[in-house]
């Protein structure tokens, strides 16, 4: 375990004596997750960072997954090695749950599951993402309890017509094909994207086939009136590898058990966004989403269908207007979803409406005071488990103090809340109650100069009724209190025009705070976890990367009492080489570099542990034209 932190050590000495006048400058970021309106970074009580379309381009990621590793206070968890099985673990809520993710504004979050599919978001077609961590159920009403993350897709602009068409082979016999287009005038934009991917997969019955077709038009009809409209169909088909038991994976990780199991999925999606700008009285927006999502799955012979169709509504109204001769931000919404599902045995339908408003007052360009509210009806409709209503509210506030330019300093306090999902409520025997959250919340983003960035948050989380899975009984119940609290903890610098570097360190502990399992430590979370890495661009147009990513000892699923052997901490580290010039991108990768051999995620169940192993070492390579 030393080695990780004498790696960090040396980052950070390298950071430190970066030089202060190095020509590139960090931008003033502007988001849109944190307000649901564009907001300056720098203005928002919370930690938030961005990633745009030039780190995708340098990260050793081919998913958004793999991407998301690189940030503080993210653990990903991956059964298969694939990503076809993935869940994005946000401050110590290892389901995943318990963050909202958006694609484009649009909740991708299901109401059966509560998790998104991750494999409706191919990484060739992202432009940035943003990650806001801290509640955001003020805002974004459920699975925003401890943060949100928008993934912003590519669209059309005011350009001539730009192509691009890339190819890429994989171990594991895999290889995947994307074009795009983009293009428009000062009227109308146009975006189209196309995306095939296959790959036989690390163990037996993992292979993974996939295709994609994302199109979107913009038009603008007039100076102050807007129209987006999107369109995107995805289907794929996914072997289950299923897990493992220490012997059966000593004896060959590869291997499977269940060789019969998968699914096969098909989703299409349509929407359109309105937006009406007339200066002086603000802006106004409303949006119409559908998805809908099949599957048709076989688990150890069961045969499993179901049939969601979602409907989202949204409408906001942003102005700016001044109060007490003071500058001040304001934003009322509502948010009403419609979903629908079909199973073998049952129908499940859900509707749920959010109202929510909220305040910032800016007392001078340096101090800012923000408030938040939403109050949210919900209704389950289930014809066999019966039908249950759930009211809850959110409240959030915050001071951010901009003590210097690119540096603030922020506290905020908020109450949220997670409703149990259709899944969680069909397998109980119990009424389950919403999960609730008092967060407190500070940091402190500090800028030595224009080159060198830290970022340190500290965090409390007091939760009632916080929902699990009871190996016991077989059912899933609430927890009476639990407590989760940490510190994240990053920094990164730019050191030359050819150097780059970040690190970043976790600190997560959620316990148990009351009941029979008093004091005990919740699985799966790991108290640390660590992630570094650099670029190194040299002969002009080559760039090498090198990411480590570190994850700490943890309990197994199921082990309340934390009474078996924890999950082994694991390291691995991928690179990558690329050359880039005049439109034509080659690249070579290397994950899993030292052929470490471990599990992301493992389960005890009877007195037995199942682990789901990790691939190898493993490669891929390929080249992208844009023209």
């Amino acid at each position: 375990m030393k080695k990780i932190f004498v790696f960090i050590y040396c980052i950070c000495t390298l950071l430190m004596i970066s030089d202060v006048y190095a020509e590139t400058a960090r931008l003033d970021e502007i988001v849109v997750t944190a307000t649901r309106t564009e907001e300056e970074i720098d203005k928002i009580p919370a930690n938030v960072t961005v990633i745009t379309r030039e780190d995708i381009e340098k990260s050793t990621a081919t998913t958004v997954q793999d991407l998301l590793r690189n940030e503080e206070g993210l653990v990903i968890r991956d059964l298969f090695g694939t990503g076809t099985q993935s869940t994005v673990d946000m401050r110590g809520f290892g389901l995943g749950k318990n963050t909202l993710i958006l694609l484009d504004g649009r909740r991708l979050n299901e109401i059966d599951s509560g998790s998104p599919d991750w494999n409706l978001i191919p990484l060739e077609n992202v432009e940035r993402i943003e990650v806001v961590r801290g509640n955001g159920s003020v805002l974004y009403g459920d699975n925003a309890m401890v943060g949100v993350i928008n993934i912003i897709t590519k669209k059309g602009k005011a350009m001539k017509p730009e192509a691009e068409i890339e190819t890429r082979i994989e171990s594991f016999n895999g290889d995947t094909e994307h074009f795009s287009l983009r293009g428009g005038t000062d009227k109308v934009n146009y975006f189209i994207f196309a995306k095939q991917c296959e790959a036989e997969g690390y163990r037996d019955n993992s292979e993974f086939n996939a295709n994609d077709i994302d199109a979107k038009i913009g038009l603008n009809i007039s100076e102050k009136i807007y129209v987006d409209f999107s369109g995107k169909y995805h289907n794929d088909q996914q072997g289950y590898p299923g897990s493992l038991t220490e012997n059966q994976l000593k004896s060959d990780r590869t291997q499977t058990i269940t060789p019969d199991d998968g699914v096969d999925y098909e989703q299409h999606f349509y929407g359109i966004d309105f937006r009406y700008t007339p200066g002086t009285w603000g802006d106004f927006s409303i949006g119409y989403n559908f998805n809908n999502r099949k599957f048709d799955a076989n688990f150890s012979g069961y045969k499993g269908k179901r049939d969601t169709d979602t409907d989202e509504i949204k409408l906001k109204y942003t102005a700016t207007t001044t109060f007490f001769n003071y500058k001040n931000l304001l934003i009322i919404g509502v948010d009403r979803y419609i979903a629908n599902v079909d199973n073998v045995t049952s129908n499940i339908s859900k509707e749920e409406s959010g109202y929510y408003m909220g305040e910032e007052f800016f007392f001078s360009d340096k101090l800012s005071f923000n408030i938040g509210y939403r109050y949210t009806e919900a209704e389950i409709k289930d014809t066999v488990n019966g039908d249950q209503n759930f009211n809850e509210s959110a409240v959030k506030t915050g001071i951010t103090y901009n003590y210097k330019k690119d540096s603030k300093g922020f506290i905020s306090y908020s109450r949220g809340y997670r409703l149990p999902t259709t899944d969680e409520l069909s397998w109980t025997n119990v009424k389950l109650k919403p999960e609730l959250a008092d967060t407190y919340e500070g940091g402190i983003v500090h800028s030595f100069n224009e080159k060198l960035e830290t970022r340190l948050t500290l965090y409390a989380m007091n939760i009632d009724h916080e929902l699990y899975f009871n190996p016991s009984t077989f059912y899933n119940e609430n927890f009476d209190k639990t407590k989760h609290q940490g510190t994240e903890l990053g920094i990164s610098s730019v050191l030359s025009d050819s150097i780059s570097l970040f690190g970043n360190w976790t600190y997560n502990r959620a316990t148990i705070e009351s009941g029979l399992n008093e004091g005990k430590i919740i699985p799966l979370i790991p108290l640390q976890s660590a992630n570094f890495g650099g670029n190194l661009k040299f002969y002009r147009n080559y760039l090498m990367t090198i990411e480590g990513n570190w994850v700490g000892e943890r309990f197994f699923d199921n082990d309340f009492p934390n009474e078996e052997n924890k999950l082994p901490d694991y390291i691995t580290f991928d690179t990558k080489l690329s050359y880039e010039n005049k439109g034509i991108n080659i690249y070579l990768g290397i994950n899993n570099i030292f052929d470490k051999e471990y599990s992301e995620y493992g389960i005890t169940s009877a007195g037995n542990k199942y682990l789901y192993p990790s691939p190898e070492r493993n490669y891929y390579g390929g080249i992208k034209v844009s023209f």
